[in-house]
């Protein structure tokens, strides 16, 4: 009887979501970057269960609002390239790059993190604004452990400009209710339980429908052999392959420095840990010591959250192992919540504090 009524309650309630879930957002076909946000759009995002609203300015970046970014501006510009942590899977204020633009007003942070970015997309959303004589001071790149499958699985460039495009056949899963998820009452109740059972330290109760946060195959480069990738049989790296993936994104950012050194603007490197890192891998990541290595004398600031994350583990209690997953990620995913945001935006301002932005000479912003 119970589950009779929860299925009679939760119908109309999984019908609207999947209807929404389908709506046309602020996300269309780009030539270049294959898909981008629209200039002056607001939507609601869907993630999940949850549901937040996100706004775009007249540059086509999410922000805090809809509003007209002029091309120069007097205060210190710094444009923050990525992919979906970057735009944020949480309301703008809880988002790391809201969080470092509420802390700092005396800059103009511009967001271009977008949803499934890699470093092609990194390199072409920096110098597509450049060529629209969009003025800014710094580039900070929050690199995400999925580039590499980005680069090697799932973007291939279509001419020799840089644009590109997705290879067919790599259109990512879409979220589709399971057999538990048209009983709300039930699924709330299991999701309690496995709230539980994640706090003592059996993560694998945190995996969703679409990805493994624990141990998803996107991932597992940092701390998998390529033999082991293969003898798994995990199909995210191909066709080029982990390493080939390695030296494309590589390759994509060196052309965005090199892109960038030519206005003498600075470029920043962020590198930040899944939870699968968190579990299964060391402060000194192979996703670390590829990035600083090759920040060496290229990057105005390097910054790991990979010490930070793990410390936060080790402060969890012996009786609850699982704490940090519970604390700072979203539950049944990669992405944080508001919690892990902050520990990202709590770095990179102690960074910025340190070493501030300066407006470039010359710029018809400056004095």
């Amino acid at each position: 009887m119970f589950l009779t009524l929860d299925w009679f309650h939760s119908r109309p309630i999984l019908q609207r979501r999947m209807a929404v879930a389908d709506d046309p957002s602020c996300t269309g076909l780009d030539p270049i970057r294959h898909h981008a946000l629209k200039p002056n759009c607001s939507y609601v995002l869907h993630w999940g269960w949850d549901s937040f609203e996100v706004h775009t300015n007249s540059l086509g970046m999410r922000d805090e609002r809809t509003r007209e970014v002029p091309l120069t501006d007097k205060l210190p510009r710094v444009l923050m390239l990525g992919d979906s942590f970057t735009m944020g899977m949480v309301s703008w204020r809880d988002s790391y790059v809201g969080q470092i633009a509420a802390r700092f007003p005396q800059y103009e942070i511009l967001n271009g993190g977008v949803v499934s970015y890699s470093p092609s997309n990194y390199w072409n959303m920096a110098r597509l604004l450049l060529a629209q004589r969009v003025e800014f001071d710094e580039v900070i790149v929050f690199i995400d452990i999925s580039d590499v499958a980005d680069e090697a699985h799932i973007y291939e460039d279509i001419d020799a400009f840089g644009a590109v495009t997705a290879r067919p056949g790599t259109q990512r899963p879409k979220w589709q209710p399971s057999f538990i998820d048209h009983f709300l009452l039930t699924n709330s109740f299991a999701g309690l339980l496995k709230r539980v059972l994640v706090g003592l330290g059996f993560y694998h109760f945190a995996a969703g429908e679409v990805s493994d946060p624990v141990n998803g195959s996107r991932g597992v480069w940092t701390y998998m052999s390529q033999e082991e990738i293969d003898q798994a049989e995990i199909s995210s790296y191909t066709p080029l392959g982990v390493e080939r993936g390695i030296a494309r994104e590589k390759a994509k950012i060196t052309l965005l420095w090199e892109e960038l050194k030519r206005g003498n603007i600075p470029i920043s490197v962020v590198v930040y840990p899944w939870p699968a890192q968190v579990i299964h891998d060391t402060a000194e990541s192979r996703q670390v010591r590829i990035w600083r290595e090759w920040c060496e004398g290229k990057c105005k600031r390097f910054i790991s959250l990979f010490p930070t994350f793990l410390a936060m583990k080790e402060q969890c209690p012996r009786s609850q192992p699982g704490c940090w997953y519970l604390r700072y990620f979203t539950f049944g995913d990669i992405h944080y919540n508001a919690n892990g945001n902050a520990l990202v935006a709590n770095a990179v301002i102690n960074s910025l504090e340190e070493l501030p932005p300066v407006k470039r000479p010359g710029e018809k912003g400056s004095p």
